[in-house]
């Protein structure tokens, strides 16, 4: 044994449960990156992140900009992961670009 008042470490001799706490203890800073007001845009922005393995988190910011027969209409921002903030930049242009997300967002830096 060891001596009295020695600890040990919290490892154990199972590798999923020290890799599990090691990948716990990594945090993953988002940046926003993107602002658009388009409903149809969110099912869009996040597919398209998936497939190129980008992290990503989109959330409703504020009160709402106008009222349509189709419902409301708030902002909404996409934040992705920092490294891979020019990454997710050029897939939502060429998205803009050739036609699968609307014109109508604006890049937030």
């Amino acid at each position: 044994m060891g001596a009295v008042g020695r600890q040990t470490p919290l490892l154990t001799k199972a590798p999923g449960i020290n890799y599990t706490r090691n990948i716990m203890a990594t945090r993953i800073h988002f940046v926003d990156l993107y602002s658009f007001y388009n409903d149809l845009d969110v099912s869009v922005i996040e597919r398209l992140m998936e497939e190129y393995n980008i992290s990503c988190s989109i959330k409703t910011i504020g009160s709402t900009r106008f009222l349509t027969d189709f419902g409301e209409h708030q902002e909404k921002r996409i934040a992705v992961e920092e490294e891979k903030v020019e990454n997710a930049r050029k897939i939502i242009e060429d998205a803009i670009k050739s036609g699968v997300i609307s014109k109508e967002g604006r890049f937030r830096e």
